[in-house]
């Protein structure tokens, strides 16, 4: 006997939301974020998830030795943050790019670099830019505009 599809489709749609899509990002992971600031600095990091994994309470923050990563399928973005340096005065920096892009060959993101307090609002055009662009062209020129860099995010390979 078959069933009806509208009997099958609570168990069909049940399972799809139990089994949420793998994402890149997993607790443990060593990830390398180069940069260029908008002034031309090279810069490169290294950032040590912990083991533990991601809180109910913050289900996207992956905690790092240096910051965190933060993870955003919904929105397609993975933000990487090393704030070690801005919270003893230096240079804080935040990579954002899109999720769907990592790992791609050529795929940057774009860089909001700068003291603590200045972090936020230039983390907030660097979004703005992943919003209302399309091409990596497009992507660049617009960061240029706001005085953003580019930025990379590499998955460092286990020992």
């Amino acid at each position: 006997m078959r069933r009806p599809l509208t009997l099958l489709l609570p168990l069909l749609l049940g399972a799809a939301l139990a089994a949420p899509a793998p994402t890149p990002v997993q607790p443990g992971q060593t990830w390398t974020l180069s940069a260029t600031t908008f002034d031309g600095e090279v810069l490169s990091t290294a950032l040590h998830l912990n083991a533990a994994p991601p809180t109910p309470a913050a289900p996207g923050t992956y905690r790092a030795d240096r910051g965190s990563l933060l993870l955003d399928t919904q929105a397609d973005t993975l933000i990487a943050l090393d704030l070690k340096d801005a919270r003893e005065g230096g240079l804080g920096l935040a990579c954002a790019l899109r999720l769907s892009t990592l790992g791609q060959s050529g795929a940057t993101g774009v860089l909001a670099s700068g003291p603590l307090t200045e972090l936020p609002a230039a983390l907030e055009r660097a979004l703005a830019v992943l919003a209302v662009t399309r091409t990596p062209q497009e992507q660049a020129e617009a960061a240029r505009e706001l005085r953003l860099g580019e930025c990379t995010l590499t998955l460092t390979p286990a020992p």
